[in-house]
């Protein structure tokens, strides 16, 4: 006598640990690379804060400077440094490093030797 085994059909119960199976390995494989990108745009808020600030702070020093234009000390003081404007009977004496003025010197420089 030949009994075949009759299959049943799979219980629900199978199913849904099959399926939370798959979700939770699916889950576990993507979560790593959730976090490495959490981290990455951190360092990305980081940085552009940081580049906020400092543009924030040069913004505030241009506004400084901007507000003081008009004014004859800064008019004075400008002609002086960028001009090399002086007044009658003044005389300038410009100090720097001795290696940087050989070099970029058109005229020789007496260093007293």
């Amino acid at each position: 006598m030949n009994k075949r085994k009759k299959r049943s059909a799979p219980k629900p119960i199978r199913w849904i640990a099959v399926v939370l199976g798959v979700i939770t390995l699916t889950l576990l494989v993507r979560f790593p690379s959730k976090a490495v990108s959490l981290q990455n745009q951190q360092a990305q808020l980081e940085a552009a804060a940081s580049a906020y600030y400092a543009a924030q702070a040069r913004n505030n020093n241009l506004t400084t400077e901007l507000s003081q234009i008009d004014t004859p000390d800064f008019i004075e003081r400008t002609a002086r440094r960028d001009y090399g404007y002086s007044w009658y009977g003044e005389t300038i004496y410009e100090v720097g490093n001795l290696d940087e003025l050989r070099e970029a010197a058109a005229f020789e420089v007496y260093d007293g030797e």
